[in-house]
């Protein structure tokens, strides 16, 4: 699958692929990166990608449509990533976005591209009809990313995450599938 991202440098959002592997190493070896991010871990290592990898090649495979995916430069190497957590039972209307991109592209607008691509994923595909997004509270240019992508902030959590040992206040967004022109 690829999903243009009708940016003037042709970045595109695809399958992550079995030879991401390195890619992924090299951008989880910058620590204000994954400090970020509440799943990844620091050091990011060779068998953490291999890992991730076989998770999301297994998941291609199981689900009738995709939920994580490669940001990728024009000649396809991986420079970010973008993926939704569905719920089941009776929260399988709605799914948690995360989304990432690396250092070296950061300022271009891809964060917020790559949202809104996943929000028209979301509830054209997905037939979801909420999209929630946490943030850690003193990640600000997260949180304007949300806001330019229609997200409105629900809430502060208070010590709703831990890590690298640490408790941390998180910033709940949502976006209703009634609030976008997806409706």
């Amino acid at each position: 699958m690829r999903i243009d991202l009708n940016h003037p440098d042709s970045f595109y959002l695809s399958s992550v692929q079995n030879g991401d592997q390195a890619a992924y190493v090299e951008h989880f070896r910058d620590k204000d990166t994954t400090d970020c991010l509440l799943k990844i871990p620091y050091p990011y290592t060779e068998d953490d990608a291999e890992k991730w990898v076989r998770v999301c090649l297994e998941a291609t495979l199981k689900q009738p449509h995709e939920t994580n995916f490669a940001l990728r430069r024009s000649d396809g190497f991986l420079i970010g990533g973008a993926g939704l957590v569905l719920n089941g039972g009776a929260a399988e209307h709605r799914a948690e976005l995360g989304y990432w991109v690396s250092k070296d592209y950061r300022g271009r607008g891809l964060a917020t591209a790559i949202t809104r691509v996943m929000v028209r994923h979301a509830f054209q595909s997905l037939g979801l009809q909420r999209i929630e997004a946490l943030t850690f509270s003193q990640n600000l240019i997260s949180q304007r990313v949300l806001e330019k992508a229609g997200f409105k902030l629900e809430g502060l959590l208070q010590g709703y995450h831990i890590k690298n040992g640490i408790l941390q206040d998180a910033c709940m967004y949502g976006l209703l599938k009634t609030d976008t022109s997806e409706s």
